[in-house]
């Protein structure tokens, strides 16, 4: 896990030499299961779009839990300005720990239960799609 630690936050990067945080999902996805999520068209600058694209995404390749679980994914809003849309991902790398990254902010792993994460949740998510995305 600690190589995922410290990964630079870079707007839309998707390397371990930097990565947004949708990007370090894909990297924890690829790296840890061996899945190739989808790229999403989801960002904080169009935040009228955000949750359409984030309902059209999650119910084709997701399936929303209760509780979070190893290797879900959460959504959270986090944007100040769109307080209720789903703007930030994270991955529960076990049933407590969060591993996410923010701007100015390197990937680090937090509490699910930490203040930092638990008011923005708005829903945990498990892949249910194929292991390759074509």
């Amino acid at each position: 896990m600690t190589r995922y630690l410290q990964i630079p936050f870079v707007d839309k990067g998707r390397t371990f030499q930097g990565a947004d945080c949708y990007g370090l999902v894909k990297l924890y996805f690829k790296n840890e299961l061996n899945i190739n999520i989808p790229e999403t068209n989801i960002t904080a600058e169009q935040p009228n779009r955000i949750m359409i694209n984030y309902l059209n995404e999650i119910s084709k390749n997701w399936e929303e839990i209760q509780h979070p679980e190893t290797n879900c994914v959460i959504a959270l809003a986090m944007h100040e300005n769109h307080p209720k849309l789903v703007t930030h991902f994270a991955v529960m790398i076990n049933d407590k720990k969060v591993l996410h990254t923010l701007r100015k902010i390197n990937a680090h792993i937090v509490d699910v239960d930490n203040i930092q994460i638990k008011p923005f949740i708005k829903g945990y998510f498990r892949w249910k799609g194929d292991k390759q995305w074509h």
